[in-house]
């Protein structure tokens, strides 16, 4: 064999393994891209809830989860599931957070309805801001993780504040 094929063949040899590495570095590049970008949807859908959840106090009736709260509920679990089930412990802690808000909500409509002089006694509003308070806590425990797992940068934005 002379030395010229010998070099091609090794030439050919380093130019597979740099292709190689290459294509390996660029599939983890777009996935990391595409987790930023399931990421910051993921976030939009937990913001999107959050505003839902703030506005049940200042809401005259309960009028259930409505489809506004459950696409973005439903969207959130779907991308966590499918994206960072890392984080199960932590959408499983939102959701059971929602389900205990909810419940309160339709027991604080049936109480209201029922008997509107108990339901003004019921401390209904310091009762709500400790769901709140448990959902804000569930969320930015997510959102914190979340924001570290995908390497996304915290924006500055207005947070989700009771009046």
């Amino acid at each position: 064999m002379s030395s010229i094929v010998y070099f091609s063949l090794w030439l050919v040899a380093a130019l597979v393994v740099i292709a190689l590495v290459s294509a390996t570095v660029a599939r983890g590049l777009r996935l990391r891209e595409v987790r930023q970008l399931k990421a910051l949807e993921l976030l939009d859908a937990l913001d999107r809830y959050s505003e839902w959840a703030a506005a049940q106090q200042r809401a005259a009736f309960f009028r259930g989860d409505g489809d506004d709260v459950e696409t973005a509920l439903e969207e959130a679990r779907h991308i966590n599931q499918g994206w960072f089930p890392e984080l199960a412990a932590e959408m499983v802690e939102i959701l059971i957070v929602h389900n205990r808000l909810v419940d309160f909500l339709w027991n604080q409509q049936l109480l209201r309805l029922k008997d509107p002089e108990r339901w003004l006694e019921s401390d209904h509003d310091s009762r709500f801001l400790e769901l709140w308070r448990q959902h804000r806590y569930a969320i930015e425990g997510m959102q914190i993780k979340l924001r570290s797992l995908a390497h996304v940068q915290q924006p500055e934005r207005e947070e989700h504040h009771l009046a």
